[in-house]
């Protein structure tokens, strides 16, 4: 890892010292003025454990961070991606906008419209998914010795799964990078092996808020949908970011219609 001056982790740190900078002082003045705050902030900071004691001011930062990483940036990539497609696919744009309206009127739809009356949208949603998971690799560690593609895999060595070369086999996914939301139909989920579709990862340590992330984006883009179309500008192309989640590189810019 290359470090010094004008080198990325010299600017990691200084990006870590301004986010330190404005949590823990966030924790110290909430802790000085002695109201906690009715947030997810409040409840860490007044959180306690059997034994009553409380996170330090490190811990309750390290978790906030936690949040800000997988709670975040996860869902606004996801929209910027679905949005991307819609742009690029217009009728399928038109098909969730007549979905939402049939199912809403001019309300906002709740949630259990949004997850149980809404398939269209459930649909888009996977694919977008599938072809931009945003925690697009995940590490973990052999727990016994296995073989795989003809190679010897000792017990406890650190391996990593890639969502993003998995989701786009075409020996699973036919024509893969492609934007086919119907491919996520009733009887296409249910012919997927298992392990096939993981954006959120799999087994006991999927992701704790994968419904809510869901849900995020689903109330998103049928709000979205609701009054407006986004349309990509003239001649810009689209570039991933690749680290630490997938992102349209350098943002995504788009006209609003």
């Amino acid at each position: 890892m290359l470090r010094g001056p004008g080198s990325p982790f010299s600017r990691l740190r200084r990006v870590r010292q301004t986010l330190d900078g404005i949590i823990l002082g966030e924790i110290a003045r909430r802790r000085r003025e002695g109201h906690a705050g009715d947030d997810i902030l409040g409840l860490l900071i007044e959180a306690e454990d059997s034994e009553g004691e409380r996170f330090t001011d490190e811990q309750v930062r390290d978790q906030i961070l936690t949040l800000l990483f997988a709670g975040h940036d996860t869902t606004t990539s996801t929209v910027a991606f679905l949005f991307y497609e819609l742009a690029r696919h217009p009728e399928w744009a038109e098909r969730l906008a007549a979905e939402r309206k049939a199912v809403a009127g001019d309300g906002d739809p709740d949630a259990a419209q949004l997850f149980g009356e809404m398939p269209e949208l459930d649909m888009a949603v996977h694919e977008t998914l599938r072809l931009y998971p945003p925690a697009w690799i995940g590490p973990r560690r052999s727990a016994m010795e296995f073989e795989f593609g003809g190679y010897r895999i000792p017990a406890g060595l650190p391996v990593s799964y890639s969502s993003w070369a998995s989701h786009r086999l075409p020996e699973v996914f036919p024509d893969p990078h492609a934007f086919k939301p119907e491919r996520f139909g009733p009887e296409g989920r249910a012919n997927l092996p298992k392990g096939a579709y993981i954006p959120f990862g799999g087994g006991p340590r999927i992701c704790i808020g994968m419904r809510f992330g869901e849900l995020e984006i689903r109330a998103i883009a049928a709000t979205v949908l609701r009054r407006f179309r986004l349309d990509l500008e003239p001649g810009w192309s689209m570039r991933v970011r690749q680290m630490p989640t997938l992102s349209p590189r350098g943002g995504l810019p788009m006209r609003v219609v």
